[in-house]
């Protein structure tokens, strides 16, 4: 198993991997190592062939943001699963809203490894959330994580994925009807369902994204999304506290 590691300190670059390596032995884990000294060179190798099961990297790396790195591999590697590292909490619920596994407040030790290993070997035996949709060739099936928003469009649905875009010929209400019961998705007008995930912030009459796309809210739905937005913000407050930060 493939673990990308990356900072921009040589000598934290080097501490990670001493700890993870060692926190590998103690779980009996066969794992491999990249390491990266910037967001630059670990994407350049992704684009190039690597394939890392996991990523883990420091949220501040000169002007890099972590958080943008993240969006970015996101892209090449829909749902990897990433960890991330800093000496600051201001980013922690939006770590978590990227549904990441792990914020771990340096200084790193293989006890904090450890765990992040433990919640590793958790997640990849959970099959993905996914929305089914069913039309006249079958079923398919879309993972959540991958989604920005969706739209009614020419008489099918239009998703906005986190690499592209995809018409299926199937009705609106289908989806709606699915995603109901999914805290992370509110429906924010008559044609068009967003994935809380993807909210920067709520205007008054508009949901803006953080690709910076605005997409109008509803009056009669409105208050609703407000609800639901509150509700997705302290959800990951909560996951921040119960993780120590």
């Amino acid at each position: 198993m493939l673990i990308a590691i990356c900072d921009d300190e040589q000598r934290e670059l080097e501490a990670i991997e001493a700890a993870l390596t060692a926190a590998a032995v103690e779980l009996s884990a066969d794992i491999e190592i990249a390491a990266y000294s910037s967001g630059a060179a670990l994407i350049e190798a992704v684009e190039s062939g690597s394939q890392p099961a996991l990523a883990v990297w420091d949220i501040y790396m000169g002007e890099e943001n972590g958080m943008k790195t993240a969006g970015v591999l996101r892209g090449l590697i829909p749902g990897l699963p990433c960890a991330f590292l800093t000496t600051s909490r201001d980013f922690a619920v939006e770590a978590f809203s990227l549904d990441a596994l792990h914020y771990i407040m340096k200084p790193v030790t293989v006890e904090k490894l450890k765990e992040l290993l433990e919640r590793f070997f958790t997640h990849v035996e959970r099959p993905p959330r996914c929305l089914t949709l069913s039309d006249q060739q079958g079923e398919r099936q879309v993972p959540l994580e991958q989604i920005r928003y969706l739209l009614s469009q020419d008489r099918g649905i239009e998703i906005y994925l986190q690499t592209g875009r995809k018409w299926f010929p199937c009705l609106f209400r289908q989806a709606a009807e699915r995603l109901a019961d999914e805290a992370d998705f509110v429906q924010i007008s008559r044609s068009c369902i967003v994935n809380l995930n993807e909210v920067l912030h709520l205007g008054n009459a508009d949901c803006h994204l953080k690709n910076g796309e605005a997409l109008p809210i509803s009056r009669r739905e409105r208050q609703t999304v407000l609800t639901r937005y509150n509700d997705f913000a302290f959800r990951g407050m909560n996951r921040a506290k119960e993780a120590g930060l």
